[in-house]
């Protein structure tokens, strides 16, 4: 989805940061700003959003290096609109790339002993990994269950959410910082790919724009906003 000029020069203005922000200050988490975009009252639960896609954005957002987390705000427009009935195409999604891409890795990653270790505590590394591992896998497998039973959205968003911040606490407390990279790479890919359901996706509007303009005018804002006047 290519955003207009006009609405990437706003997104440039604003910054991400944790919990839901202050949008007067233009410091906004990736759900407020939707709310934003929208001409939604300031929240982090926009009524034109998925709750699934919310619930897994949020850890994302809210756990990112600053750096990485503005790596969302293209994003914020794309949310809009996916409030569309799709939910339980995007939890089959989310499923396979749970069973087939996140837990593979990392059990790959928990699995592998640091460098230096041999013998005996090499084995009891292994030991303790494996169990570690299982541990968080029968874990994540219940909420496999739950991506798959479409009929259930509360258990689905549930488990959207478990998803979030096991990919999150992975990549925060990665040993090395490159393999932590392409786990914030892997994240961002996936939330990508849960925005690409669905093909009613409202085009960006001119309204979109000027209420992010309006946040860094005040002047503007209080003429436009019949509520301020």
């Amino acid at each position: 989805m290519h955003l207009d000029l006009r609405l990437e020069r706003a997104l440039e203005r604003v910054e991400l940061v944790t919990g839901v922000g202050t949008r007067d200050a233009g410091r906004m988490c990736v759900m407020s700003l939707v709310a934003c975009l929208a001409g939604e009252e300031h929240s982090d639960s926009p009524a034109c959003a998925s709750p699934l896609i919310r619930a897994y954005a949020i850890p994302l957002n809210d756990n990112m290096p600053h750096a990485i987390r503005q790596r969302l705000k293209p994003f914020a427009p794309r949310i809009l609109g996916t409030q569309d009935g799709l939910d339980p195409v995007r939890a089959e999604l989310m499923r396979m790339a749970l069973v087939q891409e996140i837990l593979p890795r990392l059990g790959a990653q928990r699995s592998a002993p640091p460098s230096g270790l041999a013998g005996p505590l090499k084995r009891l590394w292994g030991l303790f990994g494996m169990r570690r591992l299982g541990r968080e896998a029968e874990w994540m497998m219940e909420r496999v269950v739950a991506l798959a039973d479409g009929t259930d959205s509360a258990r689905a968003v549930a488990a959207a959410g478990a998803v979030g911040r096991l990919l999150a606490r992975a990549a925060r407390d990665a040993a090395d910082p490159r393999e932590s990279d392409r786990l914030w790479d892997m994240a961002v890919g996936l939330l990508d790919r849960l925005c690409e359901v669905g093909d009613r996706r409202p085009a960006p509007t001119l309204a979109w724009a000027t209420r992010l303009e309006q946040v860094f005018e005040p002047r503007l804002r209080g003429q436009t906003d019949p509520a301020r006047l």
